[in-house]
C-alpha cells in the first residue's frame, strides 16, 4: 500500500476523517491512488515537523483506508475524505520514491471477555455523553452515533477519533488490540477530560458570579451618588 504520513492526526478503523494534503509527493500519491483502487495506508508521524517524513519518522501501526472524496483548493492543496477500514502494521517499506509504499499485515481486534467489554462500552458511552454536554466542539449528533455503534470496538474507535487528544495518546489507543484494554484506557482518558470540563464550567460560573456582583455594586454606588 502507498503510505500517506499524517501530521497530528490518527485515523481509526470504521471512521470517516477529513484530511488536508499539501506536500508534492503526497499530492502525487493521491493522484495515483485515485486512478487505482483508492486504497492507501494512513500512518501517523512520530514527529509532526518532519518534512518529508522518512521511514524512521513513522509509527509502525496505522490504518488501511479508502479515499471517498477529493476536492482541490485554490491554494494548491487538496482536501480528502477518507474512511478507515482496518488496523494494519507496517512490516517493510518497499519504496521511498516518488512516495513511501510498504507491505502491511492486518491487526484484527482481540476480544477475550465479551461481557466485560460490553459493560465497559456502556460506561464509556455514558462518560462520552456527559462530555458532549460540556464540550462546545462536539455536536449532539455524536450521541446517536455512539448509541448506534455496533460493537464495543466500533464505539471506542468513534470516540477516540472525535475527542481532542494528543497524537501519542490516540496512537496508543490505535495500537491496543485488546478491546477490553482499549476501553479501560478510554475510560481513564474520558474521566480525566470530564474532570477538566467540569472544572472549567465551575470556574466560569464563579467568574460570572463575581462579575455580576461587581456590576451590581457599581450600579448601587451610581444610584447613591445620584441620590
Amino acid at each position: 500500500l502507498p503510505v500517506l504520513p499524517l501530521r497530528d492526526s490518527v485515523v481509526f478503523p470504521l471512521t470517516a476523517v477529513p484530511l488536508a494534503v499539501g506536500q508534492a509527493r503526497s499530492l502525487r500519491l493521491v493522484d495515483d491512488v485515485m486512478r487505482g483502487n483508492r486504497l492507501l495506508a494512513l500512518v501517523a508521524q512520530r514527529d509532526a515537523k518532519a518534512e518529508p517524513a522518512g521511514p524512521d519518522d513513522l509509527y509502525r501501526v496505522g490504518t488501511a483506508g479508502v479515499i471517498h472524496q477529493r476536492a482541490r483548493v485554490p491554494d494548491g492543496t487538496v482536501r480528502l475524505m477518507v474512511q478507515g477500514i482496518e488496523r494494519i502494521r507496517l512490516d517493510a517499506l518497499e519504496q521511498t520514491e516518488p512516495y513511501l509504499a510498504g507491505l502491511f499485515t492486518p491487526l484484527p481486534d482481540v476480544v477475550t471477555r465479551e461481557k466485560e467489554a460490553e459493560a465497559l462500552a456502556r460506561s464509556v458511552e455514558a462518560l462520552f455523553g456527559r462530555i458532549i454536554e460540556l464540550a462546545p466542539y462536539l455536536p449532539e449528533e455524536l450521541l446517536l452515533a455512539a448509541a448506534n455503534a455496533e460493537t464495543p470496538s466500533a464505539l471506542a474507535n468513534l470516540i477516540a477519533s472525535t475527542i481532542r487528544l494528543k497524537t501519542e495518546e490516540k496512537q496508543q489507543l490505535l495500537e491496543t488490540l485488546d478491546v477490553e484494554e482499549r476501553l479501560r484506557k478510554l475510560t481513564a482518558i474520558l474521566s480525566r477530560e470530564l474532570e477538566v470540563f467540569e472544572l472549567g464550567t465551575k470556574l466560569q460560573s464563579q467568574v460570572q458570579e463575581e462579575m455580576d456582583k461587581t456590576q451590581r455594586e457599581y450600579f448601587l454606588r451610581q444610584q447613591l451618588k445620584a441620590i
